[in-house]
């Protein structure tokens, strides 16, 4: 009884930290960190997953939180140059796995990756600009052009998950020179830049 309680006392502080954080940089849905992100769960008696009402942009908005074993299972952390990916709950752009290809948040990625993005609504384009580097993809489409050359991407495509343009970023990486390791076990995608 004690261990749920402490959960449930957990996991609404983090949230009500979280949240806190959120108004005061409405514009963010994420944030880079040394610290692991916490798994945001949440374990009823019977060990059911629940639902949690919070308040966003003067909204109430009902949160479906995933049971900790669920959470545990699906969840993908991304660990760039000694620093984690860490998302906001209840903002959709929580990285997930597709295909086997992690797939993150298009400003997370160009904010970890010092990306220059360009979006063309119309043509659903993404221009991303490094360096020298242009790289451009589109929304639902399995080929990216890289400095002008046409490259396939395996398994995943550019992706709009819950408002959030999400990209299969292991072939990015790999474009420019970022060493890339996946750890099973932990469900870690750590990105290592060169110097």
């Amino acid at each position: 009884m004690f261990k749920t309680r402490w959960k449930l006392i957990s996991t609404f502080s983090l949230l009500i930290a979280l949240f806190g954080g959120n108004v005061a940089h409405a514009a963010e849905e994420f944030f880079w960190s040394d610290v692991e992100p916490a798994l945001t769960c949440y374990d009823n008696r019977d060990g059911e997953a629940g639902e949690l009402g919070i308040i966003k942009d003067g909204k109430k908005v009902n949160l479906d939180i995933s049971s900790c074993k669920e959470a545990k299972n699906n969840r993908v952390l991304v660990h760039l140059n000694g620093k984690y990916l860490n998302v906001y709950a209840g903002s959709g752009a929580e990285p997930f796995s597709d295909n086997g290809r992690t797939m993150i948040p298009l400003r997370a990625l160009a904010d970890g990756f010092g990306f220059e993005v360009d979006w063309d609504q119309k043509n659903q384009q993404i221009t991303l600009k490094h360096d020298q580097k242009s790289i451009i993809l589109h929304v639902g489409k399995s080929e990216m052009w890289v400095d002008g050359k046409k490259v396939n991407l395996e398994d995943a495509v550019p992706t709009v998950k819950n408002g959030v343009t999400f990209l299969p970023v292991r072939q990015l990486a790999e474009v420019l020179g970022v060493k890339v390791d996946w750890n099973n076990a932990t469900r870690t995608a750590t990105f290592t830049v060169p110097d």
